[in-house]
């Protein structure tokens, strides 16, 4: 893997909307406008539930889309039966109507012109009828010429974590892309830089900048990134963004209750201990 390079800038829950939206502009290829989110940019605030959850915690019935005027959106079941979204509101709202099976769905935003074309991609996952299909078939269909594929998509006993690799692979026309710049960026503002290797693989670590975390994971609302990248080829250029939700890693609170556990733990088996000792064998 390409090693990457991460800033980071820390914010506050009362800037956290301003910083939100001018770290997605400047971070992001200015005409990569396309992005697809969990909530209107505008009024989301650290702490407020940036998203819909782990898609195995609650079904999303709304996303919403940045600047997608004049975009195509699609709705991909697991079987890879398409369907078309309404387009987006004022806001970027738009309304996903649940299929009725369960596994990853994805939300996809296309729009093209006679210099380029953009394409948005997000996976989300409802919960229904067991629909038979692995994930497996929705990452290896051909979706768009430049598609960022998530290796592998979270399942049931991981998410995307603090200080956790992600990995992904570019392709272009179906084809593992090597050597392709990529970039993540996040809405609490860190941003890491890839190139991704021989097999169209890039590799990041999720930065450590949630600003505050609070023992459980119920008690911080996760965050997103927005993996991003661009491809020229004979004028043409192609540009993707895909985007998901990443955690506060467990490791900052089970670490303490771990230690909290041991210690009482040692303590009753001492205790129990204690009392099975013979009376002259006691301190």
């Amino acid at each position: 893997m390409q090693e990457t390079k991460s800033t980071s800038i820390r914010s506050t829950p009362l800037v956290c909307s301003i910083l939100m939206s001018v770290v997605l502009i400047v971070a992001l290829p200015a005409e990569a406008m396309l992005v697809w989110r969990s909530l209107p940019e505008v009024v989301a605030h650290e702490g407020e539930g940036g998203g819909h959850g782990h898609g195995h915690d609650r079904r999303p019935a709304t996303a919403y889309l940045r600047d997608g005027a004049g975009a195509t959106l699609m709705f991909w079941r697991p079987d890879l039966e398409q369907r078309a979204l309404p387009d987006a509101k004022a806001d970027g709202q738009v309304a996903v109507r649940p299929s009725g099976v369960d596994n990853y769905h994805l939300l996809m935003a296309s729009r093209s012109g006679e210099s380029g074309e953009e394409v948005a991609l997000r996976y989300v996952y409802m919960h229904g009828k067991p629909s038979g299909e692995s994930p497996r078939r929705l990452l290896d269909a051909h979706k768009a010429a430049l598609e960022i594929v998530p290796a592998p998509l979270p399942r049931e006993h991981w998410r995307y974590e603090t200080s956790k690799r992600a990995v992904f692979e570019i392709r272009l026309t179906g084809k593992p892309l090597a050597g392709q710049p990529v970039q993540l960026v996040t809405t609490h503002g860190s941003l890491v830089e890839g190139v991704s290797d021989g097999q169209g693989r890039v590799e990041f670590v999720l930065p450590e900048d949630f600003a505050h975390v609070a023992p459980g994971r119920a008690a911080n609302a996760p965050a997103e990134f927005i993996v991003s990248t661009a491809h020229t080829q004979n004028g043409f250029v192609r540009r993707t963004t895909l985007t998901a939700e990443y955690h506060a890693n467990p490791a900052h609170w089970q670490s303490s209750v771990g230690g909290v556990v041991a210690l009482v733990v040692g303590f009753v088996g001492g205790v129990a201990l204690w009392r099975r000792l013979p009376t002259e064998g006691r301190a």
